[in-house]
């Protein structure tokens, strides 16, 4: 085996690996991201967002199989030295080049509406709550969602009315299932400190720092299978796969 060649079918195992990784990885985040979604959408009103969260973790899990299946061709290809698997992998990789870049542009498109979706639910559980309609499971969201993003109300403590606002405002609470369903509405934090920002402003820049981070991160993956396609050619090229 040449020097060449050993450097190739290195580079082709090494970068293909990594593909393999980043797709199960893919695969397990928008498996765990759909079967939690309706851990935040159990009430019965918000079951019409809740479907709104689909675009999201089906396409990661897509991309996720896609890859797995990619790079373990490109890995079998390279090591066995088969010229047919190469020609079956970079075929699969310029096919899954284009698809993975059509799935992006159609997050992106509906990006707006899943946001605009989940602000809606947030406020329809804080309403529920200013009204005093809420429910049992309403107080558990909201507990969870301030618990979790360290964020009070819609827009602060005075997205509530003048009796207080819940518990899970102050940065003392632990969120716990059998205390999820009160609110503990008090008008202060005592020693504890308030969070000031409201979760509509907290959760639209998680989820657009999260956005941009699968952005990057898929944007890397492309450029690795574009590379490992100009190998796999170089490869074939000058006959160092046979």
């Amino acid at each position: 085996m040449g020097c060449c060649e050993f450097i190739m079918k290195t580079i082709l195992v090494i970068i293909n690996s990594i593909v393999i990784l980043s797709g199960l990885a893919l695969l397990v985040t928008g498996g765990v991201y759909l079967s939690k979604a309706h851990e935040y959408f159990d009430v019965e009103e918000l079951n019409e967002y809740s479907s709104d969260i689909k675009p999201i973790a089906i396409p990661l899990m897509v991309i996720g199989g896609i890859l797995l299946v990619v790079g373990s061709v490109g890995c079998c290809g390279a090591i066995s030295g088969k010229s047919n698997l190469l020609n079956i992998y970079i075929t699969v990789v310029i096919l899954t080049v284009i698809v993975e870049v059509a799935v992006c542009v159609f997050c992106v498109v509906k990006k707006d509406a899943i946001l605009d979706a989940s602000v809606k639910g947030g406020e329809y559980l804080v309403n529920n709550v200013y009204y005093g309609n809420a429910t049992d499971t309403d107080i558990a969201a909201i507990n969870s969602i301030q618990y979790l993003l360290k964020c009070c109300g819609t827009t602060g403590k005075d997205s509530y009315n003048s009796s207080g606002f819940p518990r899970s405002c102050c940065d003392d609470y632990t969120y716990e299932d059998a205390t999820a369903g009160n609110l503990n509405l008090g008008l202060s934090c005592g020693d504890a400190e308030l969070y000031t920002d409201g979760c509509t402003d907290t959760f639209t820049q998680n989820f657009n720092d999260i956005g941009l981070g699968i952005g990057v991160i898929v944007g890397i993956i492309i450029v690795f299978e574009l590379f490992c396609v100009i190998a796999a050619c170089v490869s074939k090229k000058h006959d160092m796969v046979a």
